[in-house]
């Protein structure tokens, strides 16, 4: 019988591990600190660690997630991204859905306990020729494809801008003016990626709220 146990990444040393776990064994993703919300955990079976599981912001600039968001009546802070979700060396095949489960049940508290906002919805990317089989056994639902653009902000500076300033104001440079004064020259451009696969998950009100029963908040 195989045992199964996720562990929240809550110190230095236990990220440490998850680091070099995706370095080592994900197949197209390196691991890299975000400014953002971000939550990880390590993955065990049987005492061998096995994967790493992390979460961050949505992304909702794809039109199907802004759809979804709509349909659905959810705010940027009640979804998380699935950025990363790596295994290697499991005994169990069915192995990937147990531990996708733990983590987007552990998530729900987690994303409460760190950040005070219910986690409603869960988003993740896929990058063909993958399936996202695993999310599929786990009631995730494919709800659209990446244009395959991503958008990228260069800083422009003043001098650059004004020797330049008709070439620029044709690129849709925007004036950007911080609270400190300082003022930048934001030019927005796109650039080509690999097309992926949208998964959401909606997290229903009875689960919620039993995950979340011993903090008084019902919804």
């Amino acid at each position: 019988m195989n045992i199964y146990r996720i562990e929240r990444e809550t110190n230095s040393e236990l990220r440490k591990l998850g680091r070099d776990f995706i370095n080592t064994y994900h197949s197209y993703i390196k691991w890299s600190d975000r400014p953002a919300r971000k939550l990880y955990w390590n993955l065990y079976e049987n005492d061998n660690m096995v994967g790493v599981f992390a979460l961050s912001n949505v992304f909702d600039k794809p039109k199907a997630v802004k759809e979804f968001m709509t349909k659905y009546k959810l705010n940027s802070n009640e979804i998380a991204n699935n950025i990363v979700y790596c295994l290697a060396n499991c005994k169990n095949k069915n192995a990937g859905t147990i531990f996708l489960k733990l983590c987007r049940q552990d998530a729900i508290k987690w994303w409460y306990e760190r950040y005070g906002d219910i986690l409603k919805a869960f988003q993740t990317f896929i990058l063909p020729p993958r399936t996202g089989a695993v999310y599929k056994a786990d009631n995730w639902v494919q709800i659209g494809i990446t244009a395959g653009q991503s958008q990228i902000t260069r800083t422009i500076s003043k001098t650059e801008y004004e020797n330049n300033r008709d070439y620029y104001v044709k690129k849709g440079v925007k004036l950007q003016v911080y609270k400190n004064g300082e003022v930048r020259y934001l030019l927005h451009e796109f650039k080509e990626t690999d097309k992926k696969l949208i998964f959401m998950k909606l997290n229903s009100d009875k689960e919620i709220n039993k995950l979340l029963q011993n903090t008084n908040i019902i919804i």
